[in-house]
């Protein structure tokens, strides 16, 4: 789910009326479709562009399909990028002024495509459609609002199209064959409990590990779990050289390189964690729902617990449905928004055991829990997403420091440096992006 980053944005209206027309036009047959490829009469076709692991691709193929079922006069092509290579391949065709009508917009690159005139705001025809916002995650919505300043306050521009928490998921069999007791689905670990647990898991003999106790750990939902933070209050200052953040990453890097229970990068290099996972040779990593599906064809027992730290602490990660600034499918393009950002699409995703409905009601429902499948803990994922915090790619418009930060701490990965060096020798670097690329926060 998770792709990258920034800026900042320019209203587009949308007339209220122009929304009030969703279905009438369409009724009446506009004879342009994406493209401007002419098509029959009383139909419109629209283009719409997502990623994903070929799990999600069926998932999205199978909603079109029943978008279409029940729009007749819409037809959908489905343009499917690999994950690696979207915001690259989008960027090109953004810059081309004929993107899809809508696709999918990364939480990390929604300020930047905002600012850029990408993406149309969605205020009014979410008033006037079935999307009852007071009943979606907070976290999920606000991250796709922004005033021309700061995210998270002003205009709408994209319905999430579901929230990802991080949360533990274990293979039950090996704790079992190990001898060692489940994490609790209730009380997070310490960061002490997940070394001693990892440690129990690890099997290592005469320099080589065969089994690993833990998988790499996502340093951001590791800080924040443990009482870091990355920015000031006002955001305009970096403050990750913090006692708090730099215990937290420096634990997170001794995992690999002083206790040997997560593997370096040189060991994930023939299977990532997920393969490690799904093959047995890793006890517990951190990921999100969007796995689910395909942890459930494991011929193992599995199950999912809360992350380590304190009070549920974390990142999620979010995609948004967006629509182009420039479609001419203005009403067609928010009926596929509509009905993949709304109770219809996510009650379906969810089903196929997905994601996370942007739906509170509907989260604490069958629809999501699923009892007698995996994992057998599911509202550990609820009791994530209220706690977690957007990722700090979010955070400000032009994430510029953030890609500082991230890359700055190779020589801390690998062991040459110190997280307090580290992170002091960013500092300065990072306090002058923030302010050279969101010179509006500083008005």
């Amino acid at each position: 789910m998770k792709l990258s980053k920034r800026n900042f944005g320019k209203g587009m209206l949308v007339s209220l009326s122009l929304a009030m027309m969703i279905g009438g036009l369409i009724g009446c047959g506009s004879k342009e479709s994406s493209g401007n490829t002419p098509v029959a009469d009383g139909q419109v076709t629209i283009q719409f562009a997502g990623w994903g692991d070929p799990s999600e691709k069926e998932v999205f193929t199978n909603l079109i399909k029943s978008f279409e079922e029940k729009n007749p006069t819409i037809k959908v092509n489905y343009l499917h990028i690999p994950s690696g290579d979207y915001v690259g391949k989008m960027n090109t065709i953004l810059a081309g002024g004929d993107a899809p009508d809508v696709f999918y917009v990364p939480d990390g690159d929604f300020g930047r495509w905002v600012s850029q005139d990408l993406i149309m705001p969605i205020d009014d025809m979410v008033k006037n459609s079935n999307i009852d916002t007071a009943d979606m995650w907070e976290s999920g919505l606000s991250r796709y609002r922004y005033d021309g300043s700061a995210i998270g306050q002003g205009k709408l521009y994209a319905l999430p199209k579901d929230i990802g928490p991080h949360v533990l998921f274990y293979n039950k069999d090996l704790f079992t064959k190990m001898n060692v007791p489940f994490p609790s689905a209730e009380t997070p670990m310490t960061m002490e409990q997940l070394l001693d647990t990892a440690q129990k898991l690890t099997i290592s003999k005469n320099g080589k590990t065969t089994q690993y106790g833990m998988g790499p750990v996502w340093w951001e939902d590791f800080v924040l779990a443990n009482g870091g933070k990355f920015l000031s209050d006002n955001k305009q200052e970096f403050v990750g050289n913090s006692e708090e953040t730099v215990h937290a990453l420096q634990f997170a890097a001794d995992l690999t390189n002083k206790y040997g229970v997560v593997p370096s990068s040189a060991a994930l290099k023939d299977l990532n964690d997920s393969e490690m996972f799904k093959t047995g040779k890793l006890a517990m990593m951190v990921t999100g729902r969007w796995m689910v599906p395909e942890f459930r064809k494991l011929g193992f027992d599995w199950d999912v617990a809360p992350l380590t730290g304190n009070d549920w602490g974390g990142i999620s990660g979010s995609v948004g449905l967006g629509i182009y600034s420039k479609t001419k499918n203005v009403e067609a393009a928010y009926k596929l928004v509509e009905y993949l950002g709304g109770p219809e699409g996510q009650k379906e995703q969810s089903l196929m055991g997905f994601s996370i409905p942007s739906f509170k009601s509907m989260a604490s429902t069958d629809v999501f829990l699923q009892p007698g499948q995996k994992p057998e803990h599911a509202e550990v994922f609820i009791k994530a997403v209220e706690k977690e915090e957007a990722g700090p790619w979010t955070v400000l418009p032009n994430a510029k420091w953030y890609d500082l930060l991230s890359q700055g701490l190779a020589p801390m990965w690998e062991g040459k440096k110190s997280a307090a060096d580290v992170l002091n020798d960013l500092k300065p670097k990072i306090d002058a992006a923030i302010k050279e690329g969101n010179p509006a926060l500083f008005k």
